[in-house]
This record gives structure tokens, sequence and C-alpha cells, in this order.
């Protein structure tokens, strides 16, 4: 049987936000990628046939990704919207961190293709699920879902700001994943990334409301600790790092093992300092701690 033509994106179904909001509608469903962000891309909206995701360039998404397949998975219309189906993928396609064989989208869904995450839109209201992503994107992390630099930076020039004119304590803390590079060279940057979605929904439950916890870039990640001294944010620091290596990570059969390195830097809020100075205070010991021999907490 015949496969039936697939519909290709083009530039002229980018739909830039000075343009769409008029156009949308609850009938068509519409893409957003999440990760990693493209600069200049907007909105894409689903034609009313068979779309093919993969690496060919026929494909109707095609991505440029080694770890897409060819043709990794097809997104189509049905009777209950539209429906995601995997072809055979050797990474899989998954639907909210689930391995899916197929899957009915609900509006509000992240698509994994490979490296690539799209967020599924469906419904009436498709402006207002348009902007709360894109204001989403602007201040989270796309991987993790937690904040991203840009929020800590804010948050941090914040704080530092009230803790100066208070004359209150603030700590920082800044860690990355101990030798990450090998464990991206041993397992694949798949399962890096599962690395960090994982460690981050761990840590993001355990940290008080009015504590900061973001993904700094890369591996490197940072919690800032309004009001707490040295000595509290040594404790906090110690109970990330056991929680991380209490628990390896697992990926279907394969275990994992992973821990952290952290520095710490603490202002009293008597002295001057800018946030860069804080930031620079807490990395160096951070490589203090790897210098150290890894798995610790440096002060």
């Amino acid at each position: 049987m015949n496969e039936k033509p697939t519909e290709r994106f083009d530039s002229e179904q980018t739909l830039l936000l000075s343009s769409f909001v008029n156009k949308l509608g609850g009938s068509h469903g519409y893409l957003v990628r999440i990760y990693p962000v493209v600069l200049g891309e907007a909105i894409v909206t689903l034609p009313n046939s068979k779309v093919v995701i993969g690496r060919e360039g026929d494909c109707g998404l095609a991505l440029s990704d080694k770890d897409v397949s060819r043709r990794h998975a097809a997104i189509e219309p049905c009777p209950a919207g539209y429906m995601v189906t995997d072809m055979g993928s050797t990474n899989g396609t998954l639907v909210n961190d689930v391995r899916v064989d197929n899957q009915v989208l609900k509006s509000g869904d992240y698509i994994r293709v490979g490296k690539t995450i799209l967020k599924f839109l469906l419904g009436n209201d498709i402006e207002r699920q348009y902007h709360e992503t894109v204001y989403s994107m602007m201040i989270n992390d796309g991987l993790t879902g937690i904040p991203n630099k840009r929020f800590f930076t804010d948050a941090l020039q914040r704080e530092l700001t009230r803790s100066q004119r208070h004359k209150r304590p603030l700590s920082l803390v800044v860690f990355d994943i101990d030798h990450f590079k090998k464990i991206n060279d041993k397992y694949g940057h798949l399962a890096g990334d599962v690395v960090l979605r994982s460690l981050s929904t761990r840590i993001n439950a355990t940290v008080r409301k009015d504590e900061v916890f973001a993904r700094y870039g890369g591996e490197e990640f940072v919690v800032l600790l309004p009001e707490a001294s040295l000595d509290e944010a040594g404790m906090a620091a110690e109970r990330i790092r056991v929680l991380v290596e209490a628990e390896p990570v697992k990926i279907e059969e394969v275990v994992i093992p992973v821990t952290i390195s952290l520095g710490i830097a603490y202002s009293s809020g008597q002295e001057e300092l800018s946030s860069e100075e804080l930031f620079a205070a807490a990395d160096k010991k951070l490589y203090a701690a790897k210098a150290g021999g890894r798995n610790r907490v440096e002060m």
C-alpha cells in the first residue's frame, strides 16, 4: 500500500508572532519548538494530513539531528484530534517523557524526537496558550523545565540588593555534574539529557519556595538561598550532594551513577559586592571541590 504523501513545512507555514494571532483557530494542531530554541522560529501549523518527522530532507518536518531516525515519527489527524505514531525509530518517540508507539495528543503535551522537544497546542484559545508558552521559554530552561540563566541572573541581582539594603545574609551554591562529558561519550547525548532532567526534577522537589534553583548552562546549576547563613547553605548543599549520589539515573536497563561537586559563596549583607563577584566566588569554590576529588562541597 502506498503511503500518503506528506505535506512539507516551508517558510509560509511558519507563522511569526506579528501575523498569526488572528488566523489561529481550534480546528488545527500547532507545534512550538521548546528545545533547542531556534531564534526567529515561532509556531507551526499542522496540516490536515499526515506529517512525517525525521532526518530525511523530504520529511514534512525535517530535523538536523543524528539522534533522529530518517523517518522517525508521524503526526496525523484522527477522530479524537491528532495522533503521534513512532515509525520504528532507533531512539523512540516520547510524549511527556514516556516512550510511546502511538498516542492521541492533548493540548500542552511535550513530544520528544531525538534532542528536539516540541509542544503540541490544540483548542480555541491558541493565542493564550502560545503566549504562555513563549513566556515560559523566556524564563525556563527548555530541557529541564527549571528556571534558566536569565531568570537566575535577575533573581540574584534582586536578592543581593535586598540583602544589602536590609543587612541580611545571602548564600549561593554553584554545582555541576562530575565527569559529564564521559557520561555523554559512554551512553550518548540523549542519556546525558535524561541525567540533566532527572537531577533537575529530584532537586527541584526539595528546594523551598523562596529559593531559586536554576540551570546556569550545560551541566552547571545554581541554588540561590536568601536569608541563609554559610552553615545553613553548607547543609543544603550537602543534602543535594547526598540526594544525587544516593540514586543513580536509570534509563531502561542502564544504571548511570552520578555525583556532583558544589561550591558555596556567602554574603552577610554588610559588605558591598556585585552579583558577578558573588557568583565568581562560588564558582571558584566549585573548582576547588573538583580539584579536591569531586563529589564534595567547598565553602
